[in-house]
């Protein structure tokens, strides 16, 4: 099973990869400029899906480590073995540990060094962007950022479905950028449908808006950070990724937030609003 979401991991992180290089390119023979923000995106995206498939890589190590101490333990009853010291008997664990201690925040801060920049170099960018700057094939843009969105929905879906049943937390930042780029590229597509109608302006708009969304993006890594200093460490504690954004995650799976909710209200009117016609509509 651990392979099988390392594999699920990896796939994410190639397909982030891949839908970013192809949109990129999209993005320039369109000329949109919501395209370009999207881009990156799908690039903080290819980061953290990265960290937690190498993550889930130094995990897997140490539970094999596991296995074979476990496995040398029953054959040998020597005392040799167990006085040994944890970092010599298992170094997977321990390089898990450091990577845990020291490059996730670091790789975290950096995240946010680069939501920051990006979201500032983007606002500036487009500042500067004139009607000039029209998108000049609305239709071809539409069709593959369509494409796109399609593809990153249905690969996220899946990998956030495993992630909930099998309880992999390390699945679910790839899983929620899959997700979140979905509807972003959604969003780029609507842009150019509002182009393709006669309004020029809406892929300029859509742009500033996916731009503002990238600050509150970015603002949210800065209060884990903070929050992250002072955090009780509890030991043997499974503790959610430091740059597992939870806006994003709400953002790429809004059902969770609505179910949230017709509970809530299930519970304060006394019947089952979630089963009305109106809340699966909504839903």
């Amino acid at each position: 099973m651990e392979r099988s979401i390392q594999k699920n991991g990896l796939i994410n992180l190639l397909i982030l990869l891949a839908v970013g290089v192809a949109g990129l390119a999209a993005a320039r023979y369109a000329n949109s400029l919501a395209g370009h923000v999207n881009i990156l995106f799908l690039g903080l995206g290819v980061l953290v899906a990265a960290v937690s498939w190498f993550q889930m890589r130094l995990e897997d190590r140490e539970r094999l480590e596991k296995l074979e101490f476990d496995e040398l333990a029953k054959t040998h009853s020597g005392s040799a073995l167990f006085e040994a010291k944890d970092a010599e008997v298992f170094p997977a664990q321990r390089s898990r540990e450091q990577f845990e201690r020291f490059f996730v925040p670091a790789f975290t801060v950096i995240l946010l060094v680069l939501q920051v920049g990006g979201a500032w170099f983007l606002w500036r960018w487009l500042s500067q962007s004139t009607t000039e700057t029209e998108v000049k094939q609305p239709i071809a843009g539409l069709a593959l950022f369509g494409v796109f969105a399609l593809l990153l929905f249905l690969l996220g879906r899946f990998s956030a479905t495993i992630a909930r049943l099998e309880r992999q937390r390390l699945l679910r930042p790839g899983a929620s950028y899959l997700l979140f780029n979905a509807f972003l590229a959604l969003v780029v597509a609507l842009g150019m449908v509002g182009v393709w109608a006669g309004f020029p302006r809406t892929d300029f708009y859509v742009a500033h808006v996916l731009c503002g969304l990238l600050g509150l993006v970015a603002l949210e890594t800065l209060v884990q950070l903070v929050l992250e200093i002072y955090r009780p460490r509890v030991k043997g504690k499974i503790e959610r990724p430091l740059y597992e954004g939870r806006l994003v995650g709400l953002l790429g799976q809004p059902e969770g937030l609505v179910t949230t909710a017709a509970q809530a209200l299930d519970y304060q009117f006394g019947f089952k609003v979630s089963e009305t016609w109106f809340y699966r509509f909504f839903e």
